[in-house]
């Protein structure tokens, strides 16, 4: 796959929001033209300086910004936020993710817990990677819609209860499937998150359709997963990775538990499309203040 670079002048650019520089349009170009992104939703860019964390901060709300628009990924504002191991396990207590664990697997879509503020697209820079495992395996959504049976597919447009990993807020619904005007299929997915919806005190049980349901979609999930033309990418320090949130599910390998494997750091950032100025879409999209995490 074709690896991009961000350009200096670029990096000056997009934090004084001139995001109609010619060095900023040119790669915003370059990286939605790719051939990785066309056929996948996948872009790689490297050549990034990792060494000091405030310049790789910037850098990930730089490359970001140069690509949409920056979201919140917490109810504190946070912009970016540092993946890596905490300690804890995917659900364990009432705010655990998956991004503070080791686990592999649970092939998700980020925010499918926040309608309002998921990203279409994320992005991740490594900092510094596992010595064993941390690989990024990716699932585009078509192929496993094409596999479903037609009572599958439509129980998975219909609402699931989502937990929003959050001390005493109600899960929320939302269908895991939405077909868009044009045909194209959008997903949003964390099964252990749907589990801890349905159980939730205002929840309610899954039903036998909506089990059999996400069994089939796991199903296929596991089958592309096995397929050994799979997509994996190991990112090495200081490349940074863009994947299409609504058309993949990613999921990683499990890393190891040694000190250096249990340091594997990641800074990822959720990206909103930009939406011109004036149209219905845009008067929806949220109010974000880009401020330094």
């Amino acid at each position: 796959m074709e690896h991009l670079t961000f350009p200096q002048h670029a990096l000056d650019a997009t934090p004084r929001g001139r995001l109609e520089d010619p060095s900023v349009i040119a790669f915003r170009k370059e990286v939605f033209t790719s051939p990785g992104w066309i056929e996948h939703g996948l872009a790689i860019v490297e050549g990034i300086p990792v060494e000091e964390p405030a310049l790789a901060a910037r850098y990930a709300t730089a490359v970001s910004s140069a690509l949409g628009r920056l979201l919140p990924q917490d109810g504190a504002g946070q912009l970016v936020r540092e993946v890596k191991y905490r300690g804890v396990k995917l659900g364990e207590g009432a705010t655990g993710r998956y991004s503070d664990s080791r686990e592999g697997g649970q092939f998700h879509t980020d925010g499918p817990h926040r309608p309002d503020t998921a990203p279409d697209w994320f992005a991740l820079l490594c900092i510094r990677q596992a010595r064993v495992g941390g690989g990024l395996i990716l699932v585009p959504t078509g192929e496993i819609i094409r596999k479903l049976d037609s009572d599958a597919l439509a129980v998975l447009q219909e609402p699931f209860l989502f937990d929003q990993r959050e001390d005493g807020v109600p899960p929320v619904p939302r269908p895991v499937l939405v077909q868009q005007p044009d045909g194209q299929w959008h997903v949003n997915y964390l099964r252990e998150y749907i589990e801890l919806g349905h159980r939730h005190p205002l929840g309610t049980p899954l039903t036998g359709r909506q089990v059999h349901a996400l069994d089939r979609f796991d199903q296929e999930v596991a089958s592309a997963v096995a397929n050994p033309d799979r997509i994996e990418v190991k990112l090495a320090p200081g490349q940074l990775a863009v994947i299409d949130n609504r058309r993949l599910l990613h999921g990683r390998t499990t890393f190891g538990d040694d000190p250096q494997d249990r340091d594997r750091l990641m800074l990822r950032t959720w990206i909103r499309e930009l939406i011109p100025a004036g149209s219905a879409a845009s008067a929806r999209q949220p109010d974000v203040i880009v401020s330094d995490r």
